[in-house]
């Protein structure tokens, strides 16, 4: 067995048959398809149980729900193949993603390969790319582009040897930015990188997923997670700072442009962290990332004019419940 795909699954059944059928008919054939049902309390383990069925390459795993991180953990644990990939159930791919991919692992013996994707919303899709044609990446570029967000953490357009996956999920320890917690872990214990310019994973944008309806509680989180990620970064790849700060500074800048300062003193002080960071190297990123006027304005208001932009957000805080309240 070449390949494991794994597919946590949970409450998904508007989707997971679109998933489900774009896995079946693979190009690639040499596969089994581990799919974990996370606690589902729809319909979404009947319809696994379905291809089960159907396809003695799919196989279902059910327990009671554990989180997305858990649930991969445990598929990995059953998998069988030697390269392991993962497609989350409410996307769907290319039926040629796993031929192209496969392709490239085994005449290059890569312990990752990665390809560009889709992102699939209500009123437009747009295609992310990554580089401009297929290219073996070193580790140094690889780990470089990865603190710089040029190469994005998300597992499901990626394949990896299995060995260099153990004992690194488990580093996910939160129910948000799973991959990201993880994905830095996971490359520095890879050295051969390839990547296939072509689109071939289709990320379905859902206001109702945990971004998508993201809170201050939330972007406090997520920035707590890029700031381990960038304090990595400065233990063992301290050459790599300044694409790790340039890889921080969105997650400071979307939690403190949003939101005014908290109150309880452990998110305060999250806050003020973020607020310092953004400060301390706002120069650096406007000329490093050549940002557009509107960008560069809002920043340099931010920056200027903190007190002012605090208070403004307090009063749009304040109007938004009480709007909410009528």
């Amino acid at each position: 067995m070449k390949l494991s795909i794994i597919v946590p699954v949970y409450n998904v059944g508007l989707y997971i048959r679109a998933c489900l059928e774009s896995i079946i008919t693979q190009t690639y054939s040499d596969f089994e398809c581990i799919m974990i049902n996370d606690g589902s309390m729809d319909n979404s383990a009947e319809i696994c149980a379905e291809y089960v069925f159907r396809d003695k390459r799919f196989s279902l795993i059910s327990q009671t729900n554990k989180g997305l991180a858990m649930a991969r953990k445990i598929a990995l644990s059953a998998a069988k193949g030697e390269y392991i990939g993962f497609v989350d159930a409410d996307d769907y791919i290319a039926n040629d993603m796993f031929y192209f991919l496969m392709e490239k692992a085994i005449n290059n013996d890569a312990d990752v390969v990665i390809c560009d994707w889709v992102r699939v919303g209500e009123k437009c899709t747009e295609e992310k790319r990554q580089y401009k044609g297929d290219i073996r990446l070193s580790k140094e570029v690889a780990l470089q582009d990865l603190a710089a967000d040029h190469i994005q953490s998300y597992m499901w357009n990626k394949i990896f040897k299995r060995g260099i996956l153990e004992n690194s999920l488990s580093l996910a320890k939160t129910k948000m930015m799973e991959d990201y917690s993880c994905m830095h872990h996971i490359f520095a214990k890879a050295n051969n990188f390839q990547y296939v310019a072509k689109s071939l994973y289709y990320y379905r944008y859902r206001q109702d997923s945990i971004m998508g309806a993201a809170n201050i509680l939330q972007r406090l989180q997520g920035y707590a997670i890029a700031q381990a990620r960038h304090d990595f970064y400065q233990r063992n790849y301290p050459k790599m700072l300044l694409s790790s700060k340039l890889g921080l500074f969105p997650h400071a800048w979307v939690l403190c442009k949003n939101y005014a300062c908290p109150k309880e003193q452990e998110a305060r002080e999250i806050y003020l962290n973020a607020d310092y960071f953004i400060k301390s190297f706002f120069t650096e990123y406007i000329v490093c990332k050549k940002v557009g006027k509107k960008e560069f304005l809002s920043l340099w208001l931010y920056v200027h004019f903190t007190k002012a932009v605090r208070f403004w957000k307090v009063i749009r805080g304040m109007k938004i419940k009480r709007l909410s309240q009528i």
